[in-house]
């Protein structure tokens, strides 16, 4: 579940598909040390009128597939986002913002790269335009970067994606990245991302197979003109576009369940559990994620 178009559509023409995944961010990182809440108020880190404390978020996700080649799958992907931001201020009052909406919308290109008995390879590059909110819709003032459903930008995503299996053992691996193309109407662009996975997954009676996935991801921070969110401006580290970067890596148990009975539909479950973290902090540190989803190929 947590590997980006992990399969072109070779034998089938369409797949619909959709996905549920819900994440939570709670805890303080500056680097691979704990923050408590008090050191972020009254320490010295700035000190910074709030802290987050808590970030919820819900993605469900919509993804239509598409192959007028066999070697040639065009995708398109509509999330829809739901985040809540609870903060607490020095004197210990507690706020939480909910922000939701359609995110951002994606387009990729799979291409079957290179096969060789049972090892085959693919590669995809992607687009996505900036459909996803970055203002609230009353004042239309920024919102946290936390709290955004997009990021303002249209983004270039490549990835390349190597897959082999033998009897009832599969492995595979993919490397990923994401650049966003410009600055937003807010004058300022959010890091790039890169990440490296490896996963070996066993097929198990019933249809069923077992998988576990490790991962490194690394987040650049936000890219902003000199002069704009100067330092003693800002009142949240979680506003600071200097502490938005980091990197972790994960461990992903999941379970798939093949239901050719149903005519080519799987289901699917994988959980991400961050095993290290090391942040440009203080920042909210990942607990745990959860991925589930259901696809139909024909």
């Amino acid at each position: 579940m947590g590997i980006r178009f992990g399969e072109p559509l070779e034998d089938q023409r369409f797949r619909v598909a959709y996905s549920f995944e819900q994440m939570q961010r709670k805890g303080m990182l500056s680097g691979d040390n704990q923050v408590s809440p008090s050191d972020v108020l009254n320490g010295s880190y700035n000190p910074y009128d709030r802290t987050p404390r808590r970030l919820e978020v819900t993605a469900h996700t919509v993804q239509l597939a598409y192959a007028p080649h066999p070697r040639a799958t065009l995708v398109v992907e509509v999330p829809f986002l739901m985040k809540k931001l609870r903060t607490r201020d020095a004197v210990g009052h507690v706020t939480q913002e909910q922000t939701q909406g359609v995110g951002d919308i994606g387009f990729a290109l799979v291409v079957p790269f290179i096969r060789k008995g049972n090892e085959r390879s693919q590669v995809h590059i992607g687009f996505d335009i900036p459909t996803g909110s970055i203002r609230r819709g009353g004042d239309e003032t920024r919102l946290p970067f936390d709290s955004q459903i997009g990021n303002g930008s249209y983004d270039f995503e490549w990835g390349w994606t190597y897959r082999g299996e033998l009897d009832w053992f599969s492995w595979g691996g993919q490397a990923t990245g994401r650049h966003p193309l410009d600055r937003n109407d807010l004058h300022y662009r959010v890091g790039s991302r890169f990440e490296l996975t490896g996963w070996g997954a066993v097929q198990l009676p019933a249809g069923m197979s077992s998988s576990l996935r490790v991962g490194w991801q690394k987040q650049n921070n936000t890219r902003v003109p000199s002069g704009d969110f100067v330092a003693e401006t800002i009142t949240d580290p979680s506003d600071n576009p200097k502490k938005r970067g980091g990197y972790q890596f994960t461990v992903s148990p999941g379970l798939t369940v093949e239901l050719p009975q149903l005519g080519n539909q799987r289901v699917a479950v994988e959980f991400d559990i961050p095993v290290y973290q090391n942040l440009d902090g203080p920042q909210l540190k990942e607990k745990w994620s959860v991925k589930a989803g259901w696809q139909w190929g024909f």
